[in-house]
């Protein structure tokens, strides 16, 4: 073989050999730097990822009772991958979703078209995940859509947990609510991945679920099953399954029993009001202004560690009407003004004038700043005369009281006259112009704090944030000389006028003018008036605890600040206000002495009561009724305060709940709170033992003529021989029942 051949073997030789290297070396490749890849590539396609919801933690009162837990209940989902991988064309898909929010309306649940759409292209969703799309929905729908599975590809009602507030509506201001997660709550989460929130999660939207969402949300959970190319489950792997860790539970300082009794005492002294005449003044060619009572609150607090027994607002809602979130229709109802707004929490939201419960913080001022004694202030223990009106020089800015004269009149409610009055007296008649008298000489004589007034009314906590574990909470407003003139300087327009005059100091002195305080606000400073000046922190939450029962996180009490209070002004003070309950010239007598104003006799000589009314103008209004009160007055264990807007005299209406309130919790008799669903029970099973009454008895209820609960005896509850009805599982005593009936009718 010559050179060249020799040559040309060589060539193909190292040809061949550089290919099979090259496919020696992409085989490599593939085999083993591949594979992982490949395999995980293989795994994502034929993997479906399922969230398994966390149950949210429960809100429990302070005796363990469950106010909020989870209950089963059935939602609409509906797959993307199995919609997409059916027959159906750009028209029909149309129509069946078109179907799909028909029917769920007619159920009572709004959804629209666009609801859905959005929901199937939202990221927050697998490919895989069955969506969510209409919560809480009727069992219903659950045989219609099971029995036109062929034609709702996708579609499945499946079992699911959602909230239950299982005392319907009490102490909702509290408690909140939860709903649908919006896009905000959403991106603001984003940086908390641990509780995997996703689009139609609910989150807490008002009270301590919004305020102890992170808390209450537990940490979802993951199923792993395989499926085919049609999303077919083949098999679950259970080695990748996590299980959801459950939320904490919240335990409340609130006593569901003492909230049931302030709710149902507040609901009632709002219908009496709005029932009752205001009386046209002797001097006056004008009728007053109706008692519309659009609204009202209660505070109860423990003095002694700052802890809310019970906070009622009225009106109110069902926050069981919020799972799956509002329609439209009821959120609008919701927030119209015309509605009084229910969702608007009075207790702490609500600013008020506080009239002449502000008294006590003037009193301290006089006392502690060395007014009594000096000029025209006699000594605390002094009587001096009250004519029935304060003739005060200068009163510019006060133009509506102006006289030919050259100076104003400023007159005691009603125009009456207490003669002789001392620091005691003052308060149990309440006579304003012995606080006229210390208003303008706080202010016109130097040897004074202009705002000695405000200061002492700050110290008490009032115009400050009480720091509840409540959303939205008012600061009120305390008036003074230097932010008046800063509001003018802010907005000309709005406040025209900067200066301040020594009216406006005699105004102040007696809660009127521009001071607002809200009803946790004026609890607080009488509760810190109770406890000897220990101004605490409201609380609403004792402690965090895990479903294993351990404390997580203690809440505790907190000490504010300390007020020095001096104990001979203190024990003045407490003589003038338990006068206002005990002496027959005090305010509030005929409230705790006399069912004559819808108040209750009243066991003072086994547990005394101080309190003071206050009666707030507004004008072109009816009156404010406040009543702040705390027992028993030589130890105070709880401290109350009722607020009703547009009511008329604090001892006409305010004065009475409270005392209606006071009684059972100082003696020991507060009713049980009922259930929702005992409240159902009974009032399913009213026109049966109306029935069993009048047979037993021979005695029309007349009385109790045009009831209607809206169930048909007939055949729903079921009524034994002895008296007992039993509606859904629950027991109704016809005897125990009529027995309340009658009893409320009797004192109404």
């Amino acid at each position: 073989m010559d050179e060249i051949a020799r040559f040309r073997m060589r060539v193909l030789a190292v040809v061949a050999i550089s290919l099979f290297a090259t496919l020696g070396a992409r085989l490599w490749y593939l085999q083993v730097m591949v594979s992982e890849q490949a395999v995980a590539t293989a795994a994502s396609n034929v993997t479906r990822v399922v969230v398994v919801p966390a149950p949210r933690g429960r809100i429990l009162d302070v005796n363990g009772r469950v106010l909020v837990g989870n209950r089963l209940t059935t939602m609409v989902t509906i797959n993307p991958r199995e919609l997409a991988d059916s027959d159906l064309d750009e028209a029909q898909r149309r129509r069946m979703l078109t179907s799909i929010a028909v029917e769920v309306n007619r159920s009572g649940h709004l959804l629209k078209v666009s609801d859905i759409e959005a929901a199937l292209v939202d990221p927050t969703f697998g490919n895989y995940d069955d969506i969510p799309i209409a919560v809480d929905v009727s069992e219903d729908l659950l045989v219609f859509f099971g029995e036109r599975a062929d034609g709702y590809p996708g579609v499945a009602v499946v079992d699911s947990s959602v909230r239950a507030y299982l005392y319907g509506d009490l102490a909702t201001h509290v408690l909140g609510w939860v709903g649908p997660i919006n896009d905000a709550e959403l991106r603001a989460r984003e940086g908390a991945p641990d509780k995997g929130y996703q689009r139609k999660d609910e989150i807490g939207k008002a009270g301590i679920e919004l305020m102890f969402e992170a808390d209450l949300r537990g940490v979802p959970g993951r199923r792993v099953v395989e499926v085919n190319r049609r999303g077919e489950v083949l098999r679950e792997r259970k080695d990748l399954f996590e299980a959801p860790i459950p939320g904490d539970d919240v335990v409340l300082t609130l006593d569901i029993d003492v909230q049931w009794l302030v709710e149902t005492e507040l609901e009632r002294s709002v219908g009496l009001a709005r029932a009752a005449q205001p009386e046209r003044e002797a001097d006056s060619t004008q009728d007053p202004p109706a008692f519309e009572v659009p609204g009202g609150a209660v505070v109860v607090l423990d003095p002694v560690n700052g802890g809310v027994v019970a906070m009622a607002s009225y009106p109110s809602y069902d926050p069981n009407e919020s799972i799956g979130g509002f329609s439209i229709e009821r959120w609008a109802e919701l927030n119209d003004p015309a509605n009084d707004l229910p969702m608007f929490n009075r207790a702490v939201q609500g600013e008020y004038a506080p009239g002449s419960t502000f008294k006590l913080f003037t009193a301290h001022a006089a006392w502690h700043e060395g007014v009594f004694g000096v000029g025209r202030v006699p000594e605390a223990t002094e009587l001096w005369d009250d004519p029935g009106f304060y003739f005060l020089q200068s009163c510019r800015g006060d133009v509506d009281n102006l006289e030919e004269v050259g100076g104003c009149y400023f007159r005691n409610a009603g125009g009456k006259t207490y003669e002789r009055v001392d620091l005691p007296r003052s308060l149990t008649v309440s006579s304003d112009v012995y606080y006229y008298t210390i208003g303008e000489s706080v202010y016109i004589n130097p040897r004074h704090n202009d705002t000695a007034i405000q200061d002492a009314a700050v110290e008490y906590g009032l115009s400050l944030l009480t720091g509840v574990p409540l959303p939205f909470e008012q600061a009120g407003f305390m008036p003074t000389p230097a932010n008046r003139e800063q509001r003018h300087i802010d907005y000309p327009t709005a406040f025209p006028f900067g200066d301040w005059y020594s009216g406006d100091n005699v105004n102040t002195a007696i809660g009127q003018g521009d001071v607002l305080v809200t009803p946790l606000q004026l609890a607080n400073a009488y509760a810190t008036f109770a406890n000897d000046g220990i101004r605490m922190a409201p609380n609403l939450v004792a402690r965090v605890v895990g479903r294993d029962g351990a404390v997580l996180r203690e809440i505790g009490t907190r000490v504010v600040s300390q007020v020095q209070i001096d104990p001979l002004f203190r024990e003045a003070v407490l003589e003038g206000l338990t006068g206002v309950t005990a002496d027959p010239e005090g305010t509030a007598y005929e409230a705790f002495n006399s069912t004559a104003t819808n108040g209750t006799y009243f066991p003072l000589d086994l547990h005394s009561v101080a309190g003071k009314t206050g009666t707030a103008e507004v004008r072109g209004r009816a009156d404010t009724s406040l009543f702040a009160a705390f027992g028993p007055a030589d130890s105070p264990t709880h401290v109350v305060v009722a607020v009703l807007e547009e009511a008329g005299f604090g001892s006409r209406v305010a004065a009475p709940l409270v005392a209606r309130v006071l009684k059972p919790v100082l003696t020991g008799s507060v009713p049980v709170a009922p259930t929702e669903a005992v409240r159902y029970a009974r009032s399913t099973a009213l026109p049966l033992c109306v029935a069993w009454y009048e047979w037993i008895t021979g005695d029309l209820l007349e009385r109790l003529e045009g009831v209607d609960p809206g169930a048909d005896p007939d055949s729903g509850p079921v009524l034994d021989a002895d008296g007992v009805v039993r509606v859904r599982g629950e027991r109704v005593d016809c005897g125990e029942l009529i027995d309340e009936l009658l009893t409320t009718l009797g004192s109404g």
